[in-house]
């Protein structure tokens, strides 16, 4: 009889040693299975790319500007249209001006002026004689319009460089929008970076 109960017992203590060897190779045989693309519950760590530095825009030239003439769709349509010549002749002891406000009730006059070619409008620098007043630029692809802002209204100082939306447009406008009464505003000189 303790034979018996001997035995009993040392196949119970095999099997349960059988049954810990077989679920021990069923764990490794799933572990490895995950190593060769199946299903896993161990986390990776994320893998790190370090992509290449993108080159930026180039920098831009300056692009030659010429007159057109002055904008006043709400007046009699001119505005000091023979001055418009000397806001891009490298003086800036000259200057193109509008006529002067004592109230200014328009919803704006400008300046139009001609880059020879349709050209992508990165900045604009405007000098002044009469810092103070607001303006924006607006371009277009055709002389007489329409034209679409591409820089928002900016107070202008005596130098004042006006980033734009990188847009393409041959016609530069610079377009006054507010006037402190009583006063005028002029471009003494304009200068257009694009590519």
């Amino acid at each position: 009889m303790r034979a018996t109960g001997r035995s009993r017992t040392q196949a119970r203590l095999l099997a349960a040693g059988g049954l810990v060897i077989f679920l021990g190779g069923l764990g490794v045989a799933i572990g490895l299975g995950s190593d060769r693309g199946g299903p896993s519950t161990v986390a990776s760590e994320p893998r790190t790319t370090t992509a290449a530095a993108q080159p930026g825009p180039p920098p831009g030239k300056r692009v030659r500007l010429t007159a057109v003439g002055a904008l006043d769709p709400e007046g009699d349509g001119r505005e000091n249209d023979e001055l418009a010549v000397l806001a891009v002749d490298g003086d800036t002891a000259t200057a193109w001006r509008t006529e002067r406000y004592t109230s200014f009730f328009k919803t704006g006059v400008g300046l139009v002026l001609d880059a020879g070619r349709p050209v992508q409008m990165r900045r604009v620098t405007l000098r002044t004689d009469t810092p103070g007043f607001t303006a924006e630029i607006r371009g277009g692809t055709k002389r007489e319009g329409p034209f679409r802002r591409l820089g928002a209204p900016r107070l202008i100082q005596d130098q004042t460089t006006i980033a734009l939306r990188d847009q393409r447009a041959r016609f530069l406008v610079i377009w006054v929008t507010r006037l402190p009464n009583g006063t005028a505003a002029d471009a003494s000189e304009v200068v257009l970076v694009g590519r």
